[in-house]
């Protein structure tokens, strides 16, 4: 049985993969507005508007703690010690660290989501999907 997917339904789904795939270049920020979105709608009897809203709010959650534990990682080994050594080799490795094993592996299942929700399909996720 196919489900009615209303224009508010599917710009929810669309607004929730956008501000996941922005998480990923801007942490923090859009996971606000992404939890905003969760809290309002998690319990949603739509599977379409649910898969779309607490996949990518998960999925932010996990991101955004391994940028958290990677730049604490960083600042531990002696990076970010003062004002004039933010840039330093600590941080640029970092930000290397990040960009290839956090935003890369999590942008193609964001953009997979984004994607089936602009088309008003459900979607799960490779591996979170698995487990909600």
């Amino acid at each position: 049985m196919t489900e009615h997917k209303t224009p508010e339904k599917q710009g929810l789904a669309i607004t929730a993969e956008a501000l996941y795939m922005l998480n990923l270049l801007f942490p923090v920020i859009p996971l606000f507005a992404l939890g905003v979105i969760y809290f309002r709608n998690h319990k949603n009897p739509s599977l379409f508007l649910r898969s779309h809203i607490m996949q990518p709010w998960i999925a932010a959650l996990i991101s955004t703690s391994l940028f958290f534990l990677i730049n604490l990682i960083a600042a531990l080994l002696g990076g970010y010690s003062s004002w004039d050594n933010v840039i330093s080799i600590h941080s640029l490795v970092a930000l290397e660290v990040y960009t290839l094993l956090v935003i890369l592996p999590f942008l193609v299942p964001g953009l997979l989501g984004l994607t089936k929700a602009l088309s008003g399909l459900a979607w799960r996720y490779p591996l979170l999907g698995r487990f909600l």
